[in-house]
């Protein structure tokens, strides 16, 4: 989201910086016509007013842009009370397109002390039953259409108002039902007809934020949210996953977000959206990254004030760009494989938030679907699963194919007894969050990192203790397996948040605390990975921090660690530099799900 970073760049820096970036930059071959990968930056409406409404300006920023072979600017109109005029947005325009860089247009939908109507609740974001607030944004529409070819919206389409008004119009609804409705009805009146009534070919794209597990409980609806729009943009800002003031976001989220929102709106999801906030050189450089290996076709850098101020990570980003442009190539065309995570839009998270972004930063190739995964050979059903109120009869149907299906205490819970008999286990009432201190596999022992949190409740009955840990000197099951028709059921009782953990922290939308998974000793990582990828015929010896991509006919593996690993996949013994990714093909084919 648009909040500014203090800039702490040393300016002498920045401008020794520039110079390399522009010796790197100016030796790039221009974007091809395929457009394998494209750079484009977004300039919030007070960007445009500081950098870009003057002439000299504008030529300013030009040269650093070209130099960044940047193919588009996004030009925002409206950020609440930071307003362009039509006459301005126009003049700005014309300029680029004349320099070779295309302009599209853009909004932030969020209020002002003159536009809108402000929430009843902490966040800056609408109340959307206020007329003032329907009028304001039409009004915009009307406006900026004429000017530009497409128009974005970024991701404050969203609203937590409980205002007497909303509440009326609530009904007996749930909050989060009210608010998809309230803003799924909103697109055609105050957005498309608007838009297209002024400019009838006008193409609009919907910018969704990172916090996909929390989408629906402030109004997001991806699937009928996406379904009127042109195209879809992906909020892949991750920044720095070891400091409280964004989340404690792990570097996976983007890749999740992206490739599950990919998995509802197919290939309308085109672009990824991420920033400097926050960001040391190498997490801005991870978004980048991460974007690439989950499709994105165009990076979209927010905003045009801090490419300008200077960060760290231009110059990173600059010379690694070639090495981006080649994996998108690689990328391009591949389907994906792994671990397919079902997670239906709409779906409650609660105890598994971002489960995803965790089990990805142990290795584990995560592939976020939408739909329930009936042809793949592994599927993870974590809590949100069980909002599919068909997910039982999915679940036999599958073992009769000999699927290996993988469950969280949280979806046993939710699911209820016949889920609880079919993995052989017994959960309580209610969750019994605890810290385990070590994890047991045979005889060895192993400490884990604090807070490793799990179920405590957690109880095998029919099924066999692979891993266990111990709570308060207690052994709790922490990975089961049982036989099941003709397939397997293993219980993997790990927690990530609640909304309790939400409340305690002040945190809205992201990880409101740290948790100890992404650190678990390699001795753990190994054994988790040997069962969750046994039935895939893959072996992966790694420690926790190195992701794991799977494709058609390649694999790639991610570095976040800032040492170099030593990793053995599939008899193949190796090293991978800090920060450094691997692509290569698999020794033998493998069986994996297309998305």
């Amino acid at each position: 989201m648009g909040i500014k970073a203090m800039n702490l760049y040393p300016q002498a820096l920045f401008r020794a910086s520039l110079v390399c970036l522009a010796a790197i930059l100016g030796a790039l071959p221009p974007a091809k016509g395929d457009e394998t990968l494209r750079l484009s930056v977004y300039a919030t409406a007070g960007d445009v007013q500081r950098h870009l409404a003057t002439a000299e300006n504008r030529e300013k920023a030009v040269r650093i842009l070209q130099g960044w072979k940047v193919s588009r600017i996004f030009l925002e109109g409206r950020r609440g009370d930071e307003y362009v005029s039509p006459d301005t947005l126009a003049a700005v325009r014309d300029f680029f397109v004349a320099k070779g860089i295309r302009a599209s247009g853009g909004i932030a939908t969020v209020p002002g002390q003159r536009f809108g109507t402000r929430q009843n609740e902490a966040l800056g974001w609408l109340n959307w039953e206020s007329e003032k607030t329907r009028q304001d944004i039409a009004g915009f529409f009307t406006e900026n259409a004429p000017l530009f070819d497409e128009l974005i919206v970024d991701d404050f389409f969203c609203t937590a108002d409980s205002s007497p008004e909303s509440g009326r119009a609530r009904g007996h609804r749930l909050w989060s039902e009210y608010r998809r409705d309230l803003l799924t009805g909103l697109i055609d009146p105050l957005m498309l007809q608007p838009a297209r009534a002024a400019k009838p070919a006008v193409r609009m794209i919907l910018k969704f934020p990172q916090w996909y597990d929390r989408f629906h409980l402030f109004g997001y609806d991806p699937p009928r949210m996406a379904a009127p729009f042109d195209q879809v943009w992906v909020g892949t800002e991750v920044r720095n996953p070891k400091t409280r003031r964004m989340g404690f976001v792990q570097p996976t989220e983007g890749y999740m977000n992206f490739r599950w929102l990919a998995s509802v709106a197919g290939e309308k999801v085109v672009g990824a959206w991420f920033d400097h906030i926050e960001c040391s050189a190498q997490n801005f450089i991870d978004q980048a990254y991460g974007s690439v290996l989950a499709g994105a076709r165009e990076l979209t850098l927010f905003r045009l004030g801090d490419v300008l101020e200077g960060h760290p990570g231009d110059a990173l980003l600059a010379s690694r760009w070639p090495e981006l442009f080649e994996l998108a190539a690689r990328v391009r065309g591949q389907r994906r494989g792994g671990l397919a995570f079902y997670k239906p839009p709409g779906s409650d998270a609660d105890e598994n938030l971002y489960l995803m972004d965790y089990l990805g930063m142990i290795g584990l190739p995560i592939l976020p679907v939408a739909q329930y995964p009936a042809s793949d050979r592994v599927a993870i059903l974590a809590v949100q699963a069980a909002a599919d109120p068909e997910v039982l009869d999915r679940m036999r149907r599958h073992l009769r194919r000999g699927a290996t299906l993988i469950v969280t205490p949280a979806f046993v819970r939710r699911a209820g007894p016949a889920a609880a008999k079919l993995a052989g286990v017994k959960v309580g009432s209610a969750s019994g969050p605890a810290t385990a201190t070590e994890a047991r596999v045979g005889r060895a022992a192993f400490p884990l990192p604090v807070p490793f949190e799990l179920d405590a409740g957690l109880k095998a009955t029919g099924s066999r203790i692979v891993v266990s840990a111990g709570v308060g000197g207690k052994p709790v099951p922490l990975l089961t397996t049982r036989r099941a028709g003709g397939g397997r059921v293993l219980v993997l009782n790990v927690r990530t948040f609640s909304e309790q953990d939400y409340r305690e922290t002040g945190e809205w939308l992201l990880a409101p605390k740290a948790r100890g998974l992404p650190e678990i000793p390699q001795e753990l990582a190994d054994q988790l990975r040997k069962t969750l990828l046994g039935p895939l015929g893959i072996h992966l010896e790694a420690p926790a921090g190195v992701a794991f991509y799977l494709f058609d006919d390649a694999r790639c593996l991610y570095n976040f660690r800032d040492q170099p690993v030593t990793l053995l996949l599939d008899g193949e013994r190796f090293e991978l530099g800090a920060n450094q990714w691997r692509w290569q093909a698999p020794h033998r084919p493998q069986r994996r799900s297309g998305k």
